[in-house]
């Protein structure tokens, strides 16, 4: 990272799909009664500031959306430290500034990650349409290779 820096923009969106999923788990480390009001506040709250509408496009309105999702978790932030659960509060400091790029940036998807956008399909055949891992870890292979080296496969 440090040899790019200054030479290519790199832009980073956290899976605003992971942060309330990995949540549980550092709610959990904190020992967070699961389910309880405590971890039922917690999460519903990731919940909400990680919902995104799409088809936004009033860079005003992006921007007070942000601005009104950034103090909703800087609420939460404090709530956790109050709480005494330091693994989620560091967590959601770590997870604050890679939030809203996607939005911010104009990009298509709640994720820069290309492995992401590959998943939820590649997820969806192996449920439902019953594919065998070695057959979508194939699949996904070839799709990324696609992605970052820019070939047809």
């Amino acid at each position: 990272m440090d040899g790019l820096r200054g030479k290519v923009k790199i832009l980073i969106q956290r899976c605003l799909w992971h942060i309330p999923y990995q949540a549980r788990y550092v709610l959990w480390q904190d020992r967070a009664r699961r389910k309880g009001e405590e971890w039922l506040q917690v999460i519903s709250e990731l919940l909400e500031i990680c919902a995104i509408r799409p088809l936004v496009d009033c860079q005003k309105t992006i921007e007070k959306m942000i601005e009104s999702k950034r103090k909703r978790l800087d609420v939460v932030i404090k709530y956790c430290v109050s709480k005494g659960y330091t693994h989620t509060a560091s967590y959601l400091e770590n997870a604050k500034p890679d939030l809203f790029t996607a939005i911010e940036k104009r990009l298509n998807g709640k994720t820069t990650s290309k492995v992401e956008r590959v998943m939820r399909t590649v997820n969806l055949q192996v449920n439902v349409s019953k594919w065998s891992i070695a057959g979508a870890l194939n699949v996904t292979k070839i799709r990324l290779a696609y992605y970052y080296n820019g070939f047809d496969a």
